[in-house]
């Protein structure tokens, strides 16, 4: 159960921060009565459904029109909601593999802009492949047990692994001209707050830019990884980890310019490993969740997200700690997110999360976010029922296993996204589980 609470609060710090809001500067003046137009666009994947709401009113179909939509807001009136339903996409777990359908409940006002980007996840694309064909060699990197090839492009992105130093592989990538990134990885012991586990972490990689699909990597020439790809370490620093906490780990990826990103390494502690020159390229950046977890209860955590461009020493500042013993079981329930944690409205939004199986390989999840100026100081955010609309999920049956996951977030750039260097997302998260009534 551990890794669907784990994933559902990192999609719920997506969602918040990384397509978040921009565009605008803010307070919006109606000198002349006029109504507001809000843009809200969605990316990623098509959603089978769209609604939204304005002011108190009840939520109402809409249509997209080249993946955006224009709200129009009467004077006076300043809060809004939209609700996509995004098609079924594949989950993969080191333990399991499932299709989950996804609806995502977006709540702003026009004081936090007029503007808004939001994401369906993406499906595996379904575009032209071609095979790659290559062997790596890695016995010279010390400790390379384990091979990683990433292959990728604009319209997709695929990958093999291996086991051992040195393989050959063979595999269906994105065709066209792709980014292959060869990644050699060791299995290192870790001790972290929500247990003790082995983990990967990257130990050299080799990045090839250019490399037509169908083909042969490296022009049919094995791929041998010597000193030049090994990585070095940076440090990682940590200050404010609640007290009754354990000790905190980071997970570190490497993004390929948006096409793309791989693992750098899965639960860091005090260094990360930084990539060789030659495994990069101009538009890469790293990115970073740093997380901690109550040694009370393993289902709460705080976590600290950045972005850099570039491989330095990275520090993260924890947030005070949150204990909420979650919402009154119900088929959709109302939770109550109060936190004293962060000062001010600036940046700060709350979200919520349920997810349920609905059959032995498939899952429904439902995510809710919704800004402070929305919310205007009250703590009450609920789940709300749109399964009356047309492509909309419906509820949990009485006696299902439902797993929810609530968190608070406070963004550092005054836009609330975390892109490059410029901001990092605070967040402190609560999950369980109860029996839908």
């Amino acid at each position: 159960m551990f890794h669907a609470l784990l994933r559902l609060s990192m999609l719920g710090v997506m969602v918040l921060w990384v397509v978040g809001c921009g565009g605008s500067s803010g307070v919006v003046s109606d000198p002349g009565g006029d109504s507001t137009s809000v843009t809200f666009a969605i990316t990623g994947g098509t959603p089978t459904a769209v609604a939204t709401k304005i002011g108190s009113g009840s939520f109402t179909a809409a249509t997209l029109t080249a993946g955006k939509l224009t709200l129009s807001l009467p004077s006076g009136t300043t809060n809004f909601a939209v609700a996509f339903a995004c098609p079924a996409v594949s989950m993969t777990t080191p333990i399991s593999q499932y299709q989950e359908a996804i609806e995502d409940v977006f709540q702003a006002s026009t004081l936090d802009g007029t503007s808004f980007t939001e994401t369906c996840p993406l499906a595996p694309s379904s575009g032209t492949t071609g095979t790659l064909t290559g062997s790596v060699d890695a016995s010279a990197i010390p400790g390379a047990s384990y091979l990683d090839i990433n292959a990728g492009n604009s319209t997709g992105q695929s990958s093999v692994t291996q086991l051992g130093s040195s393989a050959s592989f063979s595999f269906a990538a994105p065709a066209g001209t792709d980014w292959v990134e060869v990644a050699a990885y060791n299995f290192v012991p870790v001790s972290a707050s929500n247990g003790s586990f082995e983990a990967l972490s990257l130990v050299a990689a080799k990045n090839f830019s250019s490399q037509t699909v169908p083909g042969a990597l490296n022009g049919g020439n094995t791929v041998v990884l010597s000193a030049a790809d090994e990585t070095t370490l940076e440090a990682l620093t940590y200050s404010g980890v609640p007290s009754g906490y354990g000790a905190p780990s980071t997970l570190v990826e490497y993004d390929m310019g948006g096409d793309g990103a791989f693992l750098v390494a899965a639960t860091a502690t005090s260094t990360y490993p930084a990539l060789p020159a030659g495994a990069m390229q101009s538009g890469d950046s790293y990115s970073f969740i740093a997380s901690a977890h109550s040694t009370l209860n393993a289902l709460e955590w705080a976590s600290v997200m950045t972005t850099s461009d570039s491989a330095v020493p990275e520090s993260f500042a924890f947030p005070a700690a949150w204990s909420y013993a979650g919402p009154a079981p119900a088929v959709l329930p109302s939770f109550n997110l109060s936190y004293a944690g962060f000062s001010g409205k600036t940046g700060v939004r709350d979200g919520l999360g349920v997810t349920w199986t609905t059959g032995s390989t498939t899952e429904d999840l439902v995510a809710v976010t919704a800004t402070q100026n929305y919310l205007n100081r009250s703590t009450a955010l609920a789940i709300p029922d749109l399964s009356g609309l047309t492509g909309f999920i419906a509820p949990p049956a009485s006696g299902t296993e439902v797993t929810w996951t609530a968190e608070i977030s406070q963004g550092s750039s005054s836009s609330g996204q975390s892109s490059g260097s410029n901001g990092s997302v605070t967040t402190v998260v609560n999950s369980g589980h109860y029996a839908a009534p």
